[in-house]
């Protein structure tokens, strides 16, 4: 076996898009230099609301006349989503190796990823990583990624391995899908949350689509569908209810009621649910998200996502829109739907 490895000690409390960067960005060193990523369920752990230690934390907070922070609340889904531990050599393991003195530590230079980066090449940007690790072609060198904020979020070298993880995820921990298999389902994720008026990250409210963009899209996508719909809304909202941009209380089910269309909504279901509904839905309308963008990454459905800041290279079945709705072309869509949606 190849005795060369790389450990990675860098897991902020974000959320998906943040932490799966995190995670993309050492299986793609991994791999671009024939290492053994050495993983451990530490890396993907996140706060949570039943968190001891989270809710002392913020307890603390108070006490000094600081805000309280809010969680993402994903605690150890991504663990659950992609089971890294199955399939990655283990970082304990190694851990005791270096102690011993059988695997000698070298530190990577330190090195950048700018957002937005849609045009990102990799060999460029993991040139002098890459350059560093061929000058130490030695055996049993574990290379220790330093402490920093850049992530990957370009997915297309790594899909594949992504795909895996989590195909072979799901046969150890199956989760049943509640779609109809005689309509179409689409899912439609809906970023509002801690977006939302009054929220921690109001100031990023910018990130969040209007339900009338949802709403154009959907009404086209209805006028071209080839057989019976179930649209499903999935968001975070508040007090268990769907809330607009604006923060006021919409339902979207009133909004298509005596239209004969099967409307659910799935406001603050769990994170595990809802990305696998929206990895297998027939259509998926994104949002500016993490979640969002990782399901259009690695699914095989028929997407209509919003362009961001992060591309959607390696992917199939895709349709990028303009955040504006006044420059959505209605024709534009209704011919991606006729060419990929059977």
């Amino acid at each position: 076996m190849n005795n060369r490895f790389l450990i990675d000690y860098d897991n902020p409390d974000a959320g998906i898009g943040h932490s799966m960067g995190i995670m993309n960005r050492a299986i793609k060193i991994a791999a671009r230099n024939n290492l053994q990523f050495a993983y451990s369920e530490k890396q993907l752990q996140k706060s949570h609301k039943q968190s001891f230690r989270w809710n002392l934390k913020q307890s603390l907070r108070k006490l000094r006349g600081r805000c309280a922070n809010e969680t993402h609340n994903i605690g150890d889904d991504l663990n659950r989503m992609l089971d890294p531990k199955r399939i990655l050599t283990s970082r304990e393991d190694l851990e005791q190796k270096i102690k011993k003195g059988d695997v000698k530590v070298i530190e990577l230079p330190e090195f950048e990823i700018h957002i937005p980066t849609n045009d990102q090449v990799d060999d460029e940007i993991y040139k002098a990583v890459d350059a560093f690790i061929q000058q130490h072609p030695g055996p049993d060198i574990a290379f220790k990624i330093s402490n920093n904020r850049f992530g990957d979020y370009e997915y297309g070298p790594s899909r594949d391995w992504f795909i895996k993880a989590y195909t072979q995820a799901r046969e150890h921990l199956p989760i049943p899908l509640i779609f109809d298999p005689k309509k179409i389902n689409i899912a439609v994720h809906i970023r509002r949350g801690d977006l939302l008026p009054g929220r921690q990250f109001s100031d990023l409210s910018s990130r969040m689509l209007p339900d009338a963009w949802y709403l154009e899209i959907l009404n086209t996508i209805l006028s071209h569908s080839p057989r019976s719909v179930a649209i499903h809304i999935y968001s975070e909202g508040k007090d268990g209810r769907y809330h607009s941009e604006t923060g006021a209380p919409f339902s979207w089910k009133e909004r298509f009621q005596n239209t004969g269309y099967e409307v659910h909504e799935h406001i603050d279901s769990d994170f595990m649910g809802t990305f696998h509904h929206l990895l297998h839905a027939d259509v998926l309308i994104g949002s500016k998200s993490g979640m969002s963008h990782l399901a259009g990454m690695l699914g095989d459905q028929v997407k209509l996502m919003p362009q961001m800041w992060h591309s959607y290279r390696g992917t199939n079945k895709l349709l990028e829109l303009p955040s504006s709705i006044g420059d959505i072309d209605q024709q534009t869509i209704a011919s991606h739907i006729k060419l990929n949606l059977r």
